[in-house]
């Protein structure tokens, strides 16, 4: 699409993560698709971790999809 591909991604995730900073928060938990290359690469590329699987956690019209879920420390 017209917006895809030009940072707004990356740049609203780093406002996210000065917001949190700044509200001293300690850590982000996030999920996305495993089929989802592209937020895997985003949040990996911040700094984000994979550390667990929701098995089931997205609806996929007859089946459901797996969930990765990150973490990012932020202390």
């Amino acid at each position: 699409g017209g917006w895809q591909r030009r940072g707004l991604g990356s740049e609203l995730l780093q406002f996210i993560i000065r917001l949190a900073r700044d509200y001293a928060a300690d850590k982000i938990y996030l999920e996305v698709r495993p089929s989802n290359a592209a937020a895997r690469a985003l949040y990996g590329g911040a700094g984000f971790s994979e550390i667990a699987v929701r098995r089931g956690y997205y609806p996929e019209g007859e089946r459901r999809e797996d969930a990765v879920v990150m973490e990012l420390m932020l202390q």
